[in-house]
């Protein structure tokens, strides 16, 4: 679930608005392949078993084969705002924040550190040597 809050907070997704196309009578249920089609169209791409997951997570209890999209769009309502919030002005809402490719997550430690530099330091001498433009194959 929070890759897809990743995803929805970076793309500024409302999900919501998408799964109604399906839901003609707002009864806040659709049917298991309109639910992963309405995630693959706005590109919220997951494997079968993230998928499988998801589905297990919001499945409706009297009709198996349907997906309850209404409390899964509220889930993911909360990262923009709270429900509610007129009846709680002074309320403090906590920041959703996602994680940035700057952020360090792993450290190299000691020697593998000095390796990194060596073969950075290798690869640019033959960038400069050699006259290479490393951009466009990026």
């Amino acid at each position: 679930m929070r890759k897809i809050r990743e995803l929805v907070k970076r793309h500024r997704i409302r999900l919501g608005e998408f799964f109604l196309d399906h839901d003609p009578l707002r009864k806040g249920c659709v049917e298991a392949t309109k639910f992963r089609t309405t995630l693959y169209a706005q590109k919220l791409q997951l494997t079968t078993e993230e998928y499988q997951i998801l589905e297990n997570h919001f499945r409706d209890q009297e009709n198996p084969t349907k997906i309850r999209y209404a409390d899964f769009n509220n889930d993911l309502e909360n990262i923009f705002t709270e429900k509610d919030l007129e009846k709680c002005p002074t309320k403090t809402l906590s920041e959703f924040r996602v994680s940035s490719i700057l952020e360090a997550r792993n450290t190299l430690a000691g020697q593998d550190e000095k390796d990194l530099e060596t073969t950075m330091c290798r690869i640019g001498r033959d960038v400069r040597n050699r006259r290479l433009l490393v951009k466009p194959f990026f």
